[in-house]
């Protein structure tokens, strides 16, 4: 399986919070991989370098260098965006974005994502899901 890795699961690891960490080790198994989306990546690092935080963007960049590296926002995973958008406008919820390009993200690649946020992404139904913090 593959994890994607959702902005605030990393604002945990960079703040080097041990019961996260210790929660995402339990969580992969070994054939089990993880991923950062490429809308994460520029969340966390953007924030990171903007607060020039130096010892928590090599934190990050370590953490990325772990990773499989799939930095493509394909055709299909826009598309996959403008379906979700019009869902959940359709339904009078909506959200952000750049929730709904990382949700994409996960749901055309086949990830689960690995995130707090679950009232984000509650109404995409296609999106597998798993919170490490509780």
């Amino acid at each position: 399986m593959i994890y994607a890795i959702d902005s605030d699961i990393l604002s945990y690891m960079v703040k080097d919070d041990r019961n996260i960490q210790a929660n995402f080790n339990k969580l992969l198994n070994n054939d089990d991989f993880y991923c950062i989306p490429p809308l994460v990546y520029y969340e966390v690092k953007r924030g990171l370098t903007y607060l020039n935080a130096t010892a928590k963007l090599r934190l990050f960049e370590k953490f990325y260098q772990g990773s499989i590296q799939n930095d493509m926002m394909t055709k299909d995973i826009w598309d996959k965006s403008i379906e979700i958008y019009g869902m959940l406008k359709a339904t009078g919820r909506t959200i952000g974005d750049g929730d709904i390009f990382i949700a994409s993200f996960c749901i055309v690649n086949g990830y689960t994502l690995v995130s707090n946020n679950g009232k984000h992404y509650q109404y995409i139904p296609e999106l597998k899901t798993v919170n490490i913090v509780r």
